[in-house]
C-alpha cells in the first residue's frame, strides 16, 4: 500500500475495537482482516495496552496510510481497560470487537449490517457464530443452542466471547467492562446488559478464533477457572429479579467447579481436584454425574484401568 486510503469517518456505521499487548507477530494480520472488509463504512481503533515489543512500529505506518485505522497507545491496564478506552473513542453507530490474534473473514461486517437492517436497526446485542482455525483450516464451532428464552440464563450457561458480538453503541457507552476482571469480563458485562436489551442471533460464521499458544483459557491455568467460578457466582448474586431458574443456577455452578477440578487434575493437585469435583456433584448431582465418577476413578490405581477409553475427551493425561 503506497497511497493513503481515506473514508467517511465523521459517523462510521461500525467501530471495530482491537485491544492488543505484545502481539506483534499477529496484529498485522488481524488489522488487515478488518481493512479488507467488503463493507467499508467503519473505523478501526487499535488500543495498544502498553506493548513493549515492536507493535507500534508495525501499526503506525498502517494508521498513517489508512485514515480508517487509528492506533492508540495507553499505559498497561489490561484488556478490559483497553476495550473501555476504545468504547470512549468510538464514533460508530454499532461497535464490534476483535482480539489481536484472531481475524475476520471479509464479509464479517457486511453480514452484521444485513442483520441490523433486517431487524430495523435495533438497540440490541447481536450475536454471531465463530470458526476455529486448526492446522490452517477453518472449522465451524457448534452454534450456541440452549433450552431457554431468558437471555441471562443463556449468558450464565454459555461463554460468549466479545469477538462474536456486535452492539448498538449507546449500550456500551452506558455499560462498560469491569476493569478489575481479567477473565470472564465479557460474560459479566453481558449479564448486566441483557436484562435491559434483547439478543438477536445471526447465523453468520465470519470470525476466526485462533490459538497461537497464549490464550487466556488454558486448563493448566487454575486462576482462569477460579475466576470463572467467581464470575458465575457474581452473575447469580446480581440476579435480584430471580430471572435465573434454580436448576440453571445449579448447573452453572456445578459446571464451573467441574472445570476447576479438571484444571487441578491436569496439574496433579489431587486433593484440590477431589474437593472441587465433589463440590460439583454436591451442587448438582445430575450434571454429568457418570462422567465425574469416571474421572474420579481415573485417579484411583485399582480402578484406573476400567476408565481407559471412557473418559471425556478434555480429560486426557497432562
Amino acid at each position: 500500500m503506497t497511497e493513503r486510503t481515506d473514508s467517511k469517518l465523521a459517523d462510521p456505521f461500525f467501530s471495530v475495537i482491537i485491544p492488543t499487548y505484545n502481539r506483534a507477530k499477529s496484529i498485522f494480520e488481524a488489522v488487515s482482516s478488518v481493512q479488507t472488509q467488503t463493507f467499508g463504512d467503519f473505523e478501526l481503533l487499535v488500543i495498544d495496552d502498553g506493548s513493549t515489543d515492536n507493535t507500534r512500529e508495525i501499526l503506525e505506518p498502517v494508521s498513517n496510510l489508512d485514515a480508517r485505522v487509528k492506533y492508540i497507545f495507553q499505559e498497561n491496564a489490561e484488556r478490559s481497560a483497553a476495550r473501555n478506552h476504545g468504547i470512549e473513542l468510538a464514533k460508530g453507530k454499532y461497535i464490534c470487537f476483535l482480539d489481536s490474534d484472531d481475524i475476520y473473514l471479509e464479509e464479517h461486517l457486511s453480514k452484521f449490517h444485513e442483520t441490523i437492517v433486517a431487524n430495523s436497526f435495533p438497540k440490541a446485542m447481536i450475536l454471531g457464530n465463530s470458526l476455529a482455525e486448526i492446522n490452517g483450516e477453518f472449522r465451524k464451532d457448534p452454534p450456541y443452542v440452549t433450552q431457554t428464552d431468558e437471555p441471562i440464563e443463556l449468558v450464565l450457561k454459555i461463554s460468549i466471547c466479545s469477538q462474536r458480538v456486535c452492539m448498538e453503541a449507546s449500550i456500551l457507552k452506558k455499560f462498560r467492562y469491569d476493569i478489575g476482571l481479567r477473565v470472564g469480563e465479557d460474560q459479566e458485562l453481558w449479564s448486566r446488559i441483557v436484562p435491559h436489551y434483547p439478543i438477536i442471533h445471526s447465523n453468520q460464521y465470519t470470525v476466526v478464533l485462533r490459538d497461537l499458544g497464549d490464550r487466556t483459557i488454558d486448563y493448566q491455568n487454575t486462576d482462569t477457572y477460579l475466576a470463572n467460578l467467581t464470575i458465575r457466582k457474581r452473575i447469580i448474586a446480581q440476579d435480584k429479579a430471580g430471572l435465573i431458574r434454580p436448576e440453571w443456577r445449579k448447573f452453572a455452578l456445578s459446571a464451573a467447579y467441574y472445570k476447576l477440578a479438571i484444571s487441578y487434575l491436569k496439574q496433579h493437585r489431587i486433593w484440590k481436584f477431589y474437593i472441587s469435583i465433589l463440590h460439583s456433584i454436591w451442587v448438582d448431582p445430575s450434571h454429568f454425574f457418570k462422567d465425574k465418577l469416571l474421572v474420579i476413578g481415573s485417579t484411583i490405581p485399582l480402578v484406573k484401568k476400567f476408565t481407559e477409553g471412557r473418559l471425556p475427551k478434555f480429560v486426557s493425561p497432562a
